[in-house]
């Protein structure tokens, strides 16, 4: 919730920045313009610095999780199973394609409608995010995948610390109990699914 806060907070703190700005200034915008593009060449740099880090640990570690649905899809929690490397892998994936596709659409608006404004704190909210990342805690920071930071990673959920609601996270017995569970099912249906192909 702090997190959520100290975002509101900058977001309001370059509201307040840009109000004292000359925006129809070429220099004024030239600058805003170099410093956007620089944070996001971090990002992305970052990015590609973490998934490098990734490959070269080689983590085969097993990594067993219950796969959430989207609300309201009506879905049963699936089983997943797959390593650390490609966990961490796939989630750093999912972070390089937001920002690319954040990148596209800002540098769209700005060329296409002249949009200036936004670009002040997309200069800084990426960067932070980006570094408090959990997959770069860990692979950056070198911190150990332990209490937050123990995969499968949850992601935040920004409208929950905003109205003061906090999902209760699943015990480490139940998530072995749901896993043991679904693993039987799979093995039950794997069964008969062979013994059809026997008949």
């Amino acid at each position: 919730m702090v997190d959520h806060i100290m975002n509101m907070a900058i977001v309001m703190g370059s509201m307040q920045i840009t109000n004292r700005l000359d925006l129809e200034d070429t220099k004024t915008k030239q600058i805003i313009l170099g410093a956007y593009v620089t944070a996001q060449a971090f990002v992305v740099g970052l990015s590609y610095l973490i998934q490098r880090r990734i490959q070269a640990k080689k983590d085969t570690t097993v990594l067993k999780y219950m796969d959430q649905p989207k609300p309201m899809s009506g879905e049963q929690p699936k089983l997943v199973t797959t390593t650390n490397m490609d966990y961490d892998l796939e989630q750093n994936a999912q972070a390089q394609k937001q920002a690319l596709i954040g990148l596209a659409l800002m540098v769209f608006l700005h060329f296409q409608f002249g949009v200036i404004r936004p670009l002040i704190v997309q200069s800084i909210l990426p960067v932070k995010n980006a570094l408090q990342s959990k997959w770069a805690q860990v692979h950056i920071f070198g911190k150990p995948a332990e209490g937050d930071l123990k995969r499968p990673w949850k992601a935040d959920n920004p409208f929950a610390a905003l109205t003061g609601q906090t999902e209760e996270p699943q015990s480490e017995a139940a998530e072995k109990a749901a896993i043991k569970k679904a693993e039987k099912a799979e093995a039950k249906a794997g069964s008969k699914s062979e013994s059809k192909k026997d008949l």
